[in-house]
């Protein structure tokens, strides 16, 4: 990154003019970065990768829209909220189940779930 486009305070904090290189510092992301436009995708790419796990596939007609295997459960994910519609609680309790090991979520019983990530 160009040291001109880094905040002064956040230079001298991290004493990067005796890491700059030519004008640029150099970094490692080890994190998710939110803004990135690759943000969106990799995270849905994770979470398509995990609920598979626990038996969950995206609908080949419709995409965006997901199933299970063998439980009546239906999920769509828009942004971060889940609209989910299923029969019988113990099957939606299953996908929650499995979105807790992974995440922090919150649950609105009203009608379909929504869940907040």
């Amino acid at each position: 990154m160009a040291i001109k486009l880094i905040p002064e305070e956040i230079i001298q904090q991290y004493d990067l003019r005796n890491k700059c290189k030519n004008g640029f510092v150099y970094m490692q992301i080890e994190k998710g970065m939110y803004g990135i436009p690759q943000a969106g995708i990799l995270a849905n790419k994770l979470l398509r990768e995990q609920l598979a796990k626990r038996g969950y596939f995206e609908l080949p007609h419709t995409p965006g829209v997901c199933t299970h295997v063998h439980r009546p459960v239906w999920f769509t994910l828009v942004v971060d909220d889940f609209g989910i519609k299923f029969v019988g609680k113990e099957h939606a309790q299953h996908l929650l189940d499995a979105l807790k090991e992974h995440d922090a979520i919150k649950t609105d019983w009203g009608g379909w779930i929504v869940l907040w990530c």
